[in-house]
């Protein structure tokens, strides 16, 4: 297939990017910001155009652009990854522009795929859900505890309504909490991870957070299940996630344990909670399994092979 992947400066979408091109697929990704890009998003595009991802400037503000890059582009696919996630987890994330970003675009996206034959993947999120104490099931009613949820639960019904208007097949994934490489260094793992290596203390929550992580490789593995998915319903969502809930605590002192690290430089409880920050956030796998055929890694075994895999790369 021709796929075209949106905002492959992300952690998330660079691996969509880079997954589906190593699935043999001709994938052009796009950026909003075109130039020269320093840090982690730069060498994220570096390693693209080394994989052969054509990149493609796509401001998805502006309707036009959406219509001439379709045009020109003329996806089979197009994985609207792309999203305005500034402040996310906060009550004062700017809805304008998150219904700029998430939600508008969807319309000339679906116009121009209506007019290919094509069809779509949207990322959703887990924010979309209801704090709950209970396995998320993608059948429950959402009611978002954040204005980022709910501009993204927005995305999501919208895509639904212009799945059955247009007949343009589509599929939703909703995000948990991934990791992996190239991950922004200042993120738990990565950063975790980087002090135990050089022998540094690190400050830390409590960590008592029990959240379902996800390796980043299986959530492109769902997305290349997604992809072969889209004759059977028009429209359909799934969960990206581990259906595990671990503790943060454990998943630090797994990543202590696999590079023989003392545990003791991990500072559990200098830091504060972030304000509303929920207890648990846990997914079900189980329609993944049972319609996709797809089963995340343990999330034990897929930290301990993160971190020998980038132990490895560093050594390299």
């Amino acid at each position: 297939m021709k796929v075209l992947v949106t905002g492959v400066t992300s952690f998330v979408g660079y691996h969509l990017a880079a997954g589906f091109r190593a699935a043999r697929h001709d994938v052009v990704g796009t950026v909003s910001r075109p130039g020269i890009l320093e840090g982690i998003r730069g060498e994220r595009i570096r390693r693209l155009a080394e994989a052969g991802v054509s990149l493609e400037p796509l401001d998805l503000t502006r309707p036009e652009e959406i219509a001439d890059r379709a045009g020109t582009v003329r996806p089979d696919l197009w994985v609207q990854h792309a999203g305005y996630t500034k402040n996310y987890a906060g009550a004062d994330y700017d809805l304008g522009t998150g219904h700029a970003v998430n939600v508008a675009p969807l319309g000339p996206i679906y116009a121009a795929m209506a007019e290919i034959g094509g069809a779509v993947i949207v990322t959703g999120t887990v924010s979309e859900y209801t704090d709950a104490d209970a396995p998320h099931t993608e059948d429950e009613a959402c009611l978002p505890s954040t204005p980022y949820g709910l501009s993204k639960l927005t995305e999501t019904l919208f895509a639904r309504q212009l799945a059955l208007r247009t007949g343009v097949p589509t599929r939703v994934a909703r995000l948990f909490l991934p990791f992996g490489p190239l991950e922004a260094p200042e993120k738990l793992l990565p950063s975790v991870a980087a002090a135990l290596r050089q022998g540094r203390e690190i400050a830390l929550t409590p960590c008592l957070q029990r959240r379902d992580i996800l390796p980043v490789a299986d959530v492109v593995a769902l997305y290349l299940a997604l992809a072969d998915d889209l004759a059977r319903a028009p429209f359909d969502l799934f969960n990206a996630c581990s259906g595990e809930a671990p503790s943060l605590r454990d998943v630090v002192l797994a990543i202590a344990d696999t590079l023989g690290a003392n545990p003791a430089l991990c500072r559990f409880g200098e830091r504060p909670m972030r304000p509303g920050e929920p207890d648990l956030i846990v997914g079900s796998t189980e329609k993944a399994r049972r319609l996709l055929d797809w089963a995340p890694a343990p999330w034990r075994e897929a930290v301990a092979t993160w971190v020998r895999t980038e132990g490895a790369a560093r050594s390299a």
